[in-house]
Protein backbone atom coordinates (compact mmCIF):
# COMPACT_ATOMS: atom_id res chain seq x y z
CA UNK A 1 0.00 0.00 0.00
CA UNK A 2 1.28 3.71 -0.63
CA UNK A 3 3.13 5.21 2.29
CA UNK A 4 3.02 8.22 3.92
CA UNK A 5 5.77 9.85 2.66
CA UNK A 6 4.49 9.49 -1.20
CA UNK A 7 1.00 10.74 -0.38
CA UNK A 8 3.25 13.63 0.84
CA UNK A 9 4.95 13.99 -2.33
CA UNK A 10 2.44 13.53 -4.08
CA UNK A 11 -0.16 16.16 -2.65
CA UNK A 12 3.04 18.72 -2.96
CA UNK A 13 3.44 17.53 -6.65
CA UNK A 14 1.02 20.03 -8.32
CA UNK A 15 3.22 20.98 -10.61
CA UNK A 16 6.66 19.41 -12.10
CA UNK A 17 8.74 19.67 -9.42
CA UNK A 18 13.02 18.55 -9.05
CA UNK A 19 14.28 16.43 -6.00
CA UNK A 20 15.73 19.25 -4.94
CA UNK A 21 12.34 21.77 -4.61
CA UNK A 22 10.46 18.77 -2.70
CA UNK A 23 13.26 18.79 -0.55
CA UNK A 24 13.20 22.01 0.11
CA UNK A 25 9.36 22.40 0.68
CA UNK A 26 8.47 19.44 2.40
CA UNK A 27 12.35 19.19 4.77
CA UNK A 28 12.14 16.17 3.86
CA UNK A 29 16.57 14.60 3.56
CA UNK A 30 17.00 13.88 0.15
CA UNK A 31 17.06 10.08 0.55
CA UNK A 32 13.36 10.06 1.72
CA UNK A 33 12.27 11.89 -1.40
CA UNK A 34 14.37 10.37 -3.19
CA UNK A 35 12.82 6.79 -2.06
CA UNK A 36 9.28 8.69 -2.31
CA UNK A 37 9.86 9.53 -5.93
CA UNK A 38 11.21 6.16 -6.54
CA UNK A 39 7.97 4.32 -5.42
CA UNK A 40 5.43 6.89 -6.78
CA UNK A 41 7.01 6.31 -10.26
CA UNK A 42 7.06 2.20 -9.81
CA UNK A 43 3.06 2.87 -9.14
CA UNK A 44 2.57 4.74 -11.85
CA UNK A 45 1.52 7.70 -10.32
CA UNK A 46 4.15 10.07 -11.46
CA UNK A 47 6.40 10.17 -14.61
CA UNK A 48 10.58 11.41 -14.23
CA UNK A 49 12.59 12.88 -17.12
CA UNK A 50 15.80 15.03 -16.97
CA UNK A 51 16.03 19.26 -17.58
CA UNK A 52 19.34 19.20 -18.13
CA UNK A 53 21.32 18.30 -15.01
CA UNK A 54 18.06 17.62 -13.35
CA UNK A 55 15.59 15.26 -12.42
CA UNK A 56 11.48 16.62 -13.09
CA UNK A 57 8.78 14.80 -11.63
CA UNK A 58 5.49 15.50 -12.87
CA UNK A 59 2.08 13.98 -11.45
CA UNK A 60 0.99 11.22 -13.88
CA UNK A 61 -2.62 11.13 -15.70
CA UNK A 62 -4.11 8.18 -13.17
CA UNK A 63 -7.61 8.82 -12.17
CA UNK A 64 -6.66 8.73 -8.48
CA UNK A 65 -4.03 11.09 -8.68
CA UNK A 66 -6.51 13.71 -9.78
CA UNK A 67 -8.67 12.90 -7.54
CA UNK A 68 -6.00 12.84 -4.90
CA UNK A 69 -5.18 16.33 -5.93
CA UNK A 70 -8.53 17.24 -6.01
CA UNK A 71 -9.33 16.23 -2.12
CA UNK A 72 -5.81 18.26 -0.88
CA UNK A 73 -7.05 21.21 -3.17
CA UNK A 74 -10.44 21.65 -1.93
CA UNK A 75 -9.79 20.48 1.80
CA UNK A 76 -6.33 22.54 2.48
CA UNK A 77 -6.75 22.02 5.99
CA UNK A 78 -6.84 18.34 6.51
CA UNK A 79 -3.91 16.45 6.50
CA UNK A 80 -4.40 13.17 4.34
CA UNK A 81 -1.36 11.77 3.93
CA UNK A 82 -1.57 11.60 7.56
CA UNK A 83 -5.14 10.31 7.39
CA UNK A 84 -5.09 7.82 5.03
CA UNK A 85 -3.75 5.30 6.75
CA UNK A 86 -3.38 1.47 4.93
CA UNK A 87 -6.64 -0.02 7.02
CA UNK A 88 -8.37 3.41 6.58
CA UNK A 89 -7.68 3.52 2.46
CA UNK A 90 -9.27 -0.36 3.20
CA UNK A 91 -12.32 0.92 5.60
CA UNK A 92 -12.64 3.61 2.81
CA UNK A 93 -12.52 1.39 -0.05
CA UNK A 94 -15.98 0.16 1.27
CA UNK A 95 -17.53 3.21 2.65
CA UNK A 96 -18.92 5.42 0.44
CA UNK A 97 -21.71 8.65 0.35
CA UNK A 98 -24.13 6.92 -1.35
CA UNK A 99 -24.63 3.91 0.94
CA UNK A 100 -24.12 3.74 4.70
CA UNK A 101 -22.45 0.69 6.24
CA UNK A 102 -22.42 -0.36 9.60
CA UNK A 103 -19.03 -1.54 11.96
CA UNK A 104 -19.68 -5.24 12.19
CA UNK A 105 -20.05 -4.72 7.62
CA UNK A 106 -17.33 -2.98 7.01
CA UNK A 107 -15.23 -5.12 9.56
CA UNK A 108 -16.55 -8.15 7.34
CA UNK A 109 -15.53 -6.60 4.12
CA UNK A 110 -12.03 -5.30 5.36
CA UNK A 111 -10.81 -7.96 7.35
CA UNK A 112 -9.17 -5.85 9.96
CA UNK A 113 -10.33 -5.92 13.70
CA UNK A 114 -12.93 -4.24 15.21
CA UNK A 115 -11.08 -1.96 17.17
CA UNK A 116 -9.46 -0.87 14.14
CA UNK A 117 -12.56 0.10 12.27
CA UNK A 118 -14.13 1.61 15.11
CA UNK A 119 -10.79 3.79 15.83
CA UNK A 120 -11.05 5.17 11.87
CA UNK A 121 -14.87 5.75 12.13
CA UNK A 122 -14.55 7.83 15.24
CA UNK A 123 -11.58 9.37 13.52
CA UNK A 124 -14.11 10.62 10.41
CA UNK A 125 -16.48 11.54 12.47
CA UNK A 126 -14.71 13.60 15.21
CA UNK A 127 -13.26 15.37 11.68
CA UNK A 128 -17.34 15.85 10.36
CA UNK A 129 -16.60 14.00 7.07
CA UNK A 130 -18.72 10.77 8.47
CA UNK A 131 -22.43 11.12 9.54
CA UNK A 132 -23.34 8.29 11.98
CA UNK A 133 -27.16 7.60 12.36
CA UNK A 134 -27.91 4.90 14.82
CA UNK A 135 -25.33 1.82 13.91
CA UNK A 136 -25.02 3.45 10.25
CA UNK A 137 -22.00 5.17 8.65
CA UNK A 138 -21.95 7.29 5.77
CA UNK A 139 -19.30 9.42 4.04
CA UNK A 140 -20.50 13.07 3.77
CA UNK A 141 -21.07 14.49 0.23
CA UNK A 142 -18.10 16.86 0.71
CA UNK A 143 -15.88 14.02 0.80
CA UNK A 144 -17.52 11.45 -1.15
CA UNK A 145 -14.07 11.29 -2.77
CA UNK A 146 -12.59 9.67 0.08
CA UNK A 147 -14.30 6.41 -1.18
CA UNK A 148 -13.33 7.59 -4.61
CA UNK A 149 -9.68 7.61 -4.22
CA UNK A 150 -9.65 4.62 -2.03
CA UNK A 151 -11.20 2.63 -4.89
CA UNK A 152 -9.33 4.22 -7.80
CA UNK A 153 -5.96 3.90 -5.92
CA UNK A 154 -6.40 0.06 -5.62
CA UNK A 155 -7.66 -0.34 -9.11
CA UNK A 156 -4.44 1.64 -10.36
CA UNK A 157 -1.94 -0.72 -8.45
CA UNK A 158 -4.06 -3.55 -9.53
CA UNK A 159 -3.50 -2.64 -13.57
CA UNK A 160 0.13 -2.07 -12.37
CA UNK A 161 0.95 -5.12 -11.11
CA UNK A 162 -1.19 -6.90 -14.22
CA UNK A 163 0.88 -5.25 -16.56
CA UNK A 164 4.18 -6.34 -14.82
CA UNK A 165 3.23 -9.63 -13.86
CA UNK A 166 1.03 -10.65 -17.54
CA UNK A 167 0.64 -9.59 -20.74
CA UNK A 168 -2.06 -7.53 -20.35
CA UNK A 169 -5.69 -8.53 -19.02
CA UNK A 170 -8.72 -7.20 -18.05
CA UNK A 171 -10.38 -7.06 -14.58
CA UNK A 172 -13.52 -8.96 -14.25
CA UNK A 173 -14.03 -8.23 -10.66
CA UNK A 174 -12.15 -6.86 -7.48
CA UNK A 175 -11.98 -6.13 -3.83
CA UNK A 176 -9.28 -4.11 -1.66
CA UNK A 177 -7.67 -7.40 -1.52
CA UNK A 178 -7.89 -9.77 -4.41
CA UNK A 179 -9.46 -9.51 -7.92
CA UNK A 180 -10.16 -11.51 -11.31
CA UNK A 181 -8.28 -11.19 -14.42
CA UNK A 182 -9.08 -12.38 -17.87
CA UNK A 183 -5.98 -12.80 -20.51
CA UNK A 184 -4.60 -13.66 -22.86
CA UNK A 185 -1.52 -15.99 -22.04
CA UNK A 186 -1.72 -18.74 -19.47
CA UNK A 187 0.00 -17.91 -16.15
CA UNK A 188 2.30 -19.32 -13.50
CA UNK A 189 2.84 -16.39 -11.88
CA UNK A 190 2.66 -17.26 -7.82
CA UNK A 191 -0.72 -16.40 -5.74
CA UNK A 192 -2.78 -16.41 -9.29
CA UNK A 193 -5.25 -19.39 -9.27
CA UNK A 194 -6.54 -20.79 -11.63
CA UNK A 195 -10.66 -20.60 -12.41
CA UNK A 196 -13.42 -20.18 -15.04
CA UNK A 197 -14.78 -23.35 -16.74
CA UNK A 198 -11.07 -24.52 -17.67
CA UNK A 199 -11.09 -25.59 -13.50
CA UNK A 200 -14.19 -27.07 -13.76
CA UNK A 201 -12.54 -29.97 -15.17
CA UNK A 202 -10.88 -31.00 -11.68
CA UNK A 203 -14.61 -31.53 -10.96
CA UNK A 204 -14.85 -34.08 -14.25
CA UNK A 205 -16.55 -31.46 -15.84
CA UNK A 206 -14.96 -31.07 -18.87
CA UNK A 207 -16.45 -27.86 -21.37
CA UNK A 208 -15.01 -26.25 -24.73
CA UNK A 209 -13.90 -23.02 -23.82
CA UNK A 210 -12.40 -20.39 -25.63
CA UNK A 211 -8.35 -19.26 -25.81
CA UNK A 212 -8.78 -16.92 -22.62
CA UNK A 213 -7.36 -17.51 -19.77
CA UNK A 214 -8.85 -16.82 -16.11
CA UNK A 215 -6.80 -16.29 -12.83
CA UNK A 216 -8.25 -15.35 -9.16
CA UNK A 217 -5.24 -13.57 -7.10
CA UNK A 218 -5.21 -13.85 -3.59
CA UNK A 219 -1.95 -14.01 -1.41
CA UNK A 220 -4.57 -15.07 1.46
CA UNK A 221 -5.96 -18.29 -0.37
CA UNK A 222 -3.82 -21.71 -1.06
CA UNK A 223 -6.63 -22.99 -3.51
CA UNK A 224 -10.35 -22.34 -5.02
CA UNK A 225 -13.03 -24.01 -3.54
CA UNK A 226 -16.00 -25.07 -5.68
CA UNK A 227 -18.02 -22.06 -4.11
CA UNK A 228 -15.09 -19.70 -5.50
CA UNK A 229 -15.67 -21.28 -9.39
CA UNK A 230 -19.66 -21.11 -8.72
CA UNK A 231 -19.09 -17.00 -8.10
CA UNK A 232 -16.03 -16.59 -10.60
CA UNK A 233 -18.18 -18.30 -13.91
CA UNK A 234 -21.41 -15.94 -12.70
CA UNK A 235 -19.14 -12.39 -12.65
CA UNK A 236 -16.99 -13.76 -15.82
CA UNK A 237 -20.18 -14.69 -18.02
CA UNK A 238 -23.38 -14.19 -16.76
CA UNK A 239 -26.01 -15.70 -19.31
CA UNK A 240 -28.15 -18.49 -19.68
CA UNK A 241 -25.71 -21.33 -20.67
CA UNK A 242 -23.38 -20.34 -17.78
CA UNK A 243 -25.52 -20.23 -15.20
CA UNK A 244 -26.38 -23.98 -16.26
CA UNK A 245 -22.68 -24.74 -16.05
CA UNK A 246 -22.44 -23.47 -12.46
CA UNK A 247 -25.63 -25.45 -11.48
CA UNK A 248 -24.15 -28.65 -13.01
CA UNK A 249 -21.11 -27.38 -10.38
CA UNK A 250 -23.41 -26.94 -7.50
CA UNK A 251 -24.89 -30.47 -8.17
CA UNK A 252 -21.92 -32.43 -8.73
CA UNK A 253 -20.26 -30.93 -5.40
CA UNK A 254 -22.87 -31.00 -3.13
CA UNK A 255 -22.55 -27.51 -2.49
CA UNK A 256 -24.87 -25.98 0.40
CA UNK A 257 -27.35 -22.93 0.22
CA UNK A 258 -25.35 -21.14 3.74
CA UNK A 259 -22.17 -22.01 1.40
CA UNK A 260 -23.83 -20.20 -1.51
CA UNK A 261 -25.30 -17.11 0.59
CA UNK A 262 -22.03 -16.70 2.49
CA UNK A 263 -20.07 -16.43 -0.96
CA UNK A 264 -22.21 -14.58 -3.33
CA UNK A 265 -22.83 -11.87 -0.14
CA UNK A 266 -18.17 -11.54 -0.62
CA UNK A 267 -18.83 -11.46 -4.38
CA UNK A 268 -21.78 -9.33 -4.65
CA UNK A 269 -23.67 -11.71 -6.39
CA UNK A 270 -26.40 -12.73 -3.73
CA UNK A 271 -29.84 -12.45 -5.62
CA UNK A 272 -28.45 -14.44 -8.60
CA UNK A 273 -26.66 -16.66 -6.54
CA UNK A 274 -29.87 -17.99 -4.72
CA UNK A 275 -32.01 -17.85 -7.27
CA UNK A 276 -30.28 -20.16 -8.59
CA UNK A 277 -29.72 -22.02 -5.38
CA UNK A 278 -33.47 -22.39 -5.01
CA UNK A 279 -34.23 -23.48 -8.31
CA UNK A 280 -31.82 -26.89 -7.76
CA UNK A 281 -32.70 -27.76 -4.30
CA UNK A 282 -36.17 -26.91 -4.67
CA UNK A 283 -35.70 -29.29 -7.97
CA UNK A 284 -37.06 -26.92 -9.75
CA UNK A 285 -40.05 -25.58 -8.01
CA UNK A 286 -38.95 -22.25 -7.39
CA UNK A 287 -38.38 -20.64 -10.58
CA UNK A 288 -37.12 -16.97 -11.46
CA UNK A 289 -36.07 -15.12 -14.58
CA UNK A 290 -32.44 -16.24 -14.15
CA UNK A 291 -33.20 -20.28 -14.22
CA UNK A 292 -33.59 -22.54 -17.01
CA UNK A 293 -36.56 -24.78 -17.29
CA UNK A 294 -36.23 -27.84 -14.78
CA UNK A 295 -36.52 -30.56 -17.61
CA UNK A 296 -33.87 -28.83 -19.82
CA UNK A 297 -31.24 -28.83 -16.84
CA UNK A 298 -32.09 -32.34 -16.23
CA UNK A 299 -31.19 -33.27 -19.86
CA UNK A 300 -27.83 -31.13 -19.41
CA UNK A 301 -27.47 -32.74 -16.24
CA UNK A 302 -27.54 -36.69 -17.69
CA UNK A 303 -25.30 -35.10 -20.75
CA UNK A 304 -22.57 -34.71 -17.75
CA UNK A 305 -23.28 -37.90 -15.48
CA UNK A 306 -24.38 -35.49 -12.81
CA UNK A 307 -26.47 -36.83 -10.44
CA UNK A 308 -29.60 -34.14 -9.77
Amino acid sequence: MIEEKELRVLSTLDSAKTRQELTAELAYQETTISDALGGLEERGLITRDRDGTQSVARPSDAQCVEVFQSLTSAHPHVDFPDLLTGSMLNMLYYLGADESATATELTERTGHARATIYRNLRTLTNRAMVTKDRSHYQLRDEFAELHVFAASLQHHLYRMQITRETDGGTIVWESHKEFLVRTETELSEPNYHPTGLDAFAEYGLQFFTTSEWYYFYSDEKESLTPTDLFCHLLLIENDSRHRKYALLLAAETGLSEETLREAARYYGLEEIALSLAEFLFSRGSVESAVTPEWEEFETLAAEYEVAI
